[in-house]
């Protein structure tokens, strides 16, 4: 995940998702939720960040606003570009059960049609096998002469935070949400699960100011997703490398960059290419169930929450 100062397919994909309360719109999206009146319910959301965050969802082509003739309802809805992103929510959904434990945190109460609860791993869809941190290289591959890449949309960070009188909406809020809505925070993950441990690399490959590589680093590290080891001192030199919850974004990031090499091949300037090791195959990574070993697809489960 992330982005290195040109705008790849990953980077582009964050510049729509990459915001704490987007995610949660895309999350309740897809367990039906339709109206404003549900979004803002089930959200705790001003009405002008809500809209907001639907009117760049509407300009990325990922959801419509439609008004049935005769009626005051609108409903918001997916597109078939927005309905995509389905397994990068389920791959983040399935990091979030891995790594956050408090069982306050919300998850949508998927079920896999086996009938079992919904688990999903990450498999390559040529040779069939799991696939795993370590065992997936990335390929970037300029592309000249794209004149329509769109400018990186900024936000600044504040984490989201729920009205008051409603503080447990906090705890709610599952942690996936804070790793992955803050751009630049996920800019430094991505050179982190690329092998880039050193701190200039790092600012090379983000293309962002040595502060701001800072603080990300400490937010990383404050988020469990990182560490650092100490190997010079006099000055003192880190390496900072990814934690076992750091490297499980691999699969939220394959996702992404499947989608973003589909979708929005017109707006970016680097394509990645992702090959598995173990087969030697360009990885088309497909999220199976684990009780059924079937492709977990968004007619295949059921939200019972």
């Amino acid at each position: 995940m992330g982005r290195s100062s040109a705008q790849s397919s990953v980077g582009a994909a964050l510049d729509i998702v990459a915001d704490q309360w987007t995610l949660l719109i895309i999350r309740d999206l897809f367990a039906g939720v339709s109206t404003w009146k549900g979004l803002s319910d089930s959200l705790v959301i001003s009405p002008a960040t809500l809209k907001r965050r639907l009117d760049l969802l509407i300009a990325a082509g990922c959801v419509t606003r439609n008004q049935e003739a005769g009626k005051k309802q609108v409903r918001y809805k997916l597109t078939a570009k927005g309905f995509e992103l389905f397994p990068f929510l389920m791959a983040a959904r399935e990091w979030q059960l891995r790594w956050d434990a408090r069982p306050e945190a919300r998850v949508t109460n998927w079920h896999h049609s086996c009938g079992q609860v919904l688990r999903c791993t990450p498999f390559c869809r040529s040779c069939g096998e799991a696939v795993r941190s370590g065992e997936v290289v990335l390929d970037d591959k300029a592309l000249p002469g794209n004149d329509a890449v769109i400018p990186a949309r900024r936000y600044r960070y504040v984490p989201a935070k729920p009205e008051k009188g409603n503080s447990t909406r906090a705890a709610q809020r599952p942690k996936v949400v804070d790793v992955l809505g803050e751009s630049r925070t996920t800019a430094v993950m991505a050179a982190l699960l690329r092998g880039i441990h050193r701190f200039d690399a790092i600012q090379q490959f983000t293309g962002l100011p040595p502060a701001t590589v800072s603080s990300r680093l400490r937010r990383i590290q404050l988020l469990g997703l990182g560490h650092t080891r100490l190997y010079q001192e006099n000055p003192d030199r880190a390496l900072y490398q990814p934690s076992a919850a750091g490297r499980d974004l691999l699969s939220l990031s394959l996702q992404l960059m499947q989608w973003g090499n589909k979708w929005l091949a017109g707006s970016i300037q680097v394509r990645t290419q992702a090959i598995h090791r173990p087969c030697g195959q360009p990885l088309e990574s497909v999220m199976r169930c684990e009780h059924c070993h079937t492709e977990v697809t968004y007619d295949s489960v059921t939200n019972r929450s």
